[in-house]
């Protein structure tokens, strides 16, 4: 995401109900169950919309998330985020689809 320059950081999805670490190898990055839409497949929760949520990431290193008008909504910290309103997210920041948690996390 950035030049050899910059502090390269990696940012990841912990899926916590199957202990999985989600690496976010592209500045776009989209979640959901549309397994010919997405960069990661949630193929085992029918809770999740085809296209759920988007993980972008700015030049600056800066990471955003947003809700792609899923039925059941996406949550920051336990607050439900506004569809298509990019919300910011940093190492530590606790992200639900619908009923499944993550944790954002940057190495």
């Amino acid at each position: 995401l950035l030049d050899e320059t910059d502090n390269v950081r990696f940012p990841s999805l912990f899926r916590v109900l199957t202990e999985e670490t989600i690496s976010i190898n592209k500045p776009v990055f989209r979640i959901g169950k549309e397994r010919s839409y997405v960069d990661y497949f949630i193929g085992d929760n029918t809770a999740i919309s085809r296209g759920h949520a988007v993980i972008t990431a700015t030049e600056n290193g800066t990471f955003y998330i947003e809700d792609t008008n899923s039925k059941n909504h996406t949550y920051v910290n336990n607050q439900m985020i506004q569809s298509g309103v990019k919300v910011e997210i940093s190492s530590g920041t606790k992200i639900r689809l619908a009923n499944e948690d993550f944790d954002f996390v940057l190495r």
